[in-house]
């Protein structure tokens, strides 16, 4: 998903005709399609596969609950609940352009706003799970910290940097996740 997203985002930028930069762009400039009208195309892509995709992963995040307590199902549950709300809001912010900016501020808008939700309480299920690693919260919690300042805040820069933790978070609980899953050899030594 990661390779997918920056490949897609960087075809649109190399297609964007005028000076482009994290200190005076949003991310979204590059789907605008009244100032990069080729290249908006592949960041409307990118917009919406990466939401499909985004929304595999949070369903996916249903190994952290098995064989746990409810409190940690409640918190992944409502961690994957947020989470494929801001997966279809990304996909939202592909099908509308920034230039229509009513539709698209809106689903911006709920886009980071789960996304702080989703990783706020996910962020805590590693807590509670013996197979996760601790690092994954503290992440979690500075990616929440850096996404609602952004929201609040309103800067160019803040958007990029709370989407490239956005994207870490999601290396990292996908890294946790597989090293949760035992190896082949591993199950084969318990039978």
């Amino acid at each position: 998903m990661i390779v997918v997203s920056v490949t897609l985002a960087i075809v649109a930028y190399s297609f964007y005709p005028w000076a482009f930069s994290p200190a005076a762009n949003w991310i979204s400039d590059l789907g605008n399609t009244l100032l990069s009208p080729r290249g908006s195309i592949f960041f409307r892509l990118d917009m919406i596969a990466v939401g499909a995709v985004l929304a595999a992963f949070f369903v996916g995040l249903r190994a952290w609950a098995r064989g746990q307590h409810i409190a940690l199902k409640l918190l992944v549950a409502i961690g994957q609940l947020s989470g494929l709300v801001a997966a279809g809001a990304l996909v939202m912010t592909g099908i509308f352009s920034e230039n229509d900016y009513t539709a698209h501020a809106l689903w911006a808008t709920v886009l980071f706003i789960a996304l702080a939700t989703a990783v706020w309480f996910i962020g805590w299920a590693p807590i509670w799970h013996p197979d996760l690693p601790q690092k994954i919260t503290y992440l979690a919690f500075a990616v929440c910290a850096v996404d609602v300042i952004s929201i609040v805040a309103r800067r160019h820069w803040l958007e990029w940097l709370a989407v490239g933790l956005l994207l870490c978070f999601v290396g990292a609980v996908s890294l946790g996740t597989w090293s949760m899953t035992p190896s082949p050899s591993h199950i084969s030594r318990e039978r």
